[in-house]
């Protein structure tokens, strides 16, 4: 019985499940870089789910590819993200002068914010296109 319950718990763990606030949105798949990410939006709220196995990324090396990712999905800026190198969240920008182009993945520039919460919080800005 221990085994069984031991092999579940890895099953469950291997998963991109997302948080309750998403449960019974169908996921959108992107790759940007050498990231590929499960986007999944409901309102101005989306969340990034990284899929790709990668040798021990950082947060602000993740959070760009995701910030482009969710801008791509949701066609909106993404100027802030909160979360950790697995799973980022972010409120959505949406209207005049703030949208992206959609299907293009922009690059974004992301700093840390200093916080005092548990989980990272980045602000991103889209990079000028050249």
């Amino acid at each position: 019985m221990r085994w069984i319950a031991l092999v579940l718990m890895a099953m469950l763990a291997a998963c991109s499940h997302p948080s309750p606030a998403f449960w019974g949105v169908a996921p959108v798949r992107v790759s940007v870089g050498q990231s590929t990410f499960d986007v999944r939006i409901v309102g101005r709220h989306a969340q990034a789910i990284r899929l790709s196995r990668e040798w021990a990324p950082r947060t602000i090396s993740v959070a760009p590819r995701a910030a482009a990712a969710i801008a791509e999905v949701s066609g909106c800026a993404v100027p802030r993200l909160w979360g950790d190198q697995a799973m980022l969240e972010a409120a959505l920008v949406c209207g005049w002068g703030a949208s992206a182009r959609r299907g293009v993945p922009r690059v974004h520039e992301c700093r840390v914010v200093p916080t005092r919460r548990r989980w990272t919080e980045v602000t991103c800005t889209p990079r000028a296109e050249d």
